[in-house]
């Protein structure tokens, strides 16, 4: 048995596959973000982490809080983190020896027949037996399963993080679209209040005869149209708080937390620093994931290469058995026994596992490479949109302007009647349309924000503890 053990310590640490630790990505990282250049040299602030609260918004930091504690897709995900622990510990289990216990009491009568008189005998019996059996971890067959079951359980943790990223994304969104359906509403009361004063001054130069009943009829139309906006608006807002409930895990109906006075978006915060593309790597927990899953893949290689070989494996067993308890323990038994078993014939099953499992680390390669293209093409995509709805707000506020200045001297020119009241409801209607336009492209400009500090993810993620949902 010394030799035994000598020998299989000495090939333990020997494993038929060699496994790449950290695999580089199949593609080519850039050195800069091509759109990051301008951002980066007007960017005071570091890299993003809980960037939503730059944002200077309590109501915003509450709801997100709220989601990453209570939200019925975290709990999900933390289920499935606590059944991927589990299985690290199953894997794991064939590496230490295995004990089995039984123990066992019985009594029997028997009856004998002698000659024509019947005897009847009673007896005990006790027994008690202990079997323990440890598998050899030749070529590290049960260390790389363990490794790849670890593996895939972190990839698990960072499936979570990225739900946890994903989700605050999406409670800010929701959230600012609630607040641009309430900054909508301001706006069209404002411009109701506009259409009527309008309406009421051509009423008034229709009833001294300086304007006709087409005039009337115009602007009450408009004033009808800027009213019926607001059902709609109405609507949309309690669909958003709907949405929104259900992102924090309430019941719809029941979820009143948000300040119903908060009518503005907020302000854009300072530009975040991009960082490098590189960064990605350890930033973005579905990047990680991929990495990760890569590995583990190719320490399944590794198993199935140790499957094809030889396997030791050790037993023995001790066992007591007596007819009375007094006598239990003075004649103990057992045995020991090593085994080694090979495959010789299989029909190539082994052969084609490990050809299937090299197929699987290539095509989680691939998946990897897809993930990381897909992640810097994000970064890449949200600072060009946030660089160019700049550009596109500044055109809309000049377009306001001009729409202002416009309405001014139609209706300075309506008054001297010169012009008749169509110029002055289409200059009214343009500059009401590019007001609209004006904060709906301020709204999106915020989701741009959000998209660029969704993209490059964060390491808020990593502190992120189940415990936090007893009160964050």
């Amino acid at each position: 048995m010394i030799v035994v053990a000598s020998v299989s310590a000495a090939v333990a640490a020997c494993s038929p596959h060699r496994v790449i630790k950290d695999p580089p990505p199949p593609v080519e990282v850039a050195k800069t973000y091509r759109g990051g250049s301008d951002y980066d040299s007007r960017a005071p602030m570091g890299l993003p982490e809980r960037w939503w609260r730059d944002f200077k918004d309590r109501a915003l930091n509450r709801l997100v809080e709220l989601s990453l504690r209570d939200s019925l897709q975290i709990r999900a995900a933390w289920a499935r983190v606590k059944q991927a622990r589990a299985v690290v510990i199953q894997a794991n289990s064939g590496k230490f020896p295995q004990l089995d216990a039984t123990a066992s009491a019985g009594r029997q009568r028997q009856r004998f027949s002698v000659g024509g008189s019947t005897t009847t005998q009673t007896s005990n019996l006790f027994s008690a037996s202990i079997a323990a059996g440890y598998e050899v971890d030749l070529w590290r067959r049960l260390a790389n399963g363990g490794n790849a079951a670890a593996l895939d359980a972190l990839a698990i943790r960072d499936d979570f993080e990225a739900i946890a990223i994903s989700l605050a994304a999406e409670v800010t969104e929701t959230w600012f679209d609630i607040l641009a359906q309430r900054a909508q509403r301001k706006l069209i009361e404002e411009q109701l209040e506009t259409n009527k004063t309008y309406f009421d001054l051509v009423q008034l130069r229709f009833q001294k005869g300086l304007a006709s009943a087409l005039d009337v009829h115009q602007q009450r139309q408009q004033l009808v149209t800027t009213r019926s906006q607001l059902a709609l608006i109405d609507s949309s807002i309690r669909l958003l708080d709907y949405r929104l409930a259900i992102l924090i895990g309430v019941t719809p109906g029941k979820f009143d937390l948000t300040e119903r006075s908060a009518r503005v978006l907020p302000d854009m915060p300072q530009v975040p620093g991009t960082g490098l593309p590189a960064h990605l790597l350890e930033r973005r927990p579905d990047v990680r994931a991929a990495r990760r899953r890569v590995e583990a893949a190719d320490y399944r290689v590794a198993v199935a290469v140790a499957n094809r070989l030889p396997s030791l494996r050790l037993s023995g067993s001790t066992s007591l058995q007596s007819s009375s308890v007094t006598d239990f323990i003075a004649s103990p038994l057992w045995s020991l026994l090593a085994s080694i078993t090979g495959p010789l014939f299989d029909g190539g099953r082994r052969k084609a596992e490990v050809v299937r499992q090299k197929a699987v680390v290539e095509e989680r390669l691939m998946n990897y490479g897809q993930v990381l293209l897909q992640a810097m093409s994000e970064v890449e995509s949200a600072l060009d949109q946030e660089k160019h709805q700049l550009i596109y707000i500044a055109e809309l506020e000049e377009s306001v302007a001009i729409a202002g200045d416009q309405l001014r001297e139609a209706q300075a020119r309506y008054r001297q009647g010169l012009i008749d009241y169509l110029p002055v409801l289409t200059a009214l209607q343009g500059k009401q349309r590019s007001e609209l336009n004006l904060l709906l492209a301020r709204r999106q400009l915020l989701s741009y924000r959000i998209q660029l500090c969704r993209a490059l993810g964060g390491t808020w993620t990593q502190k992120l503890r189940e415990t936090e949902r007893e009160g964050m």
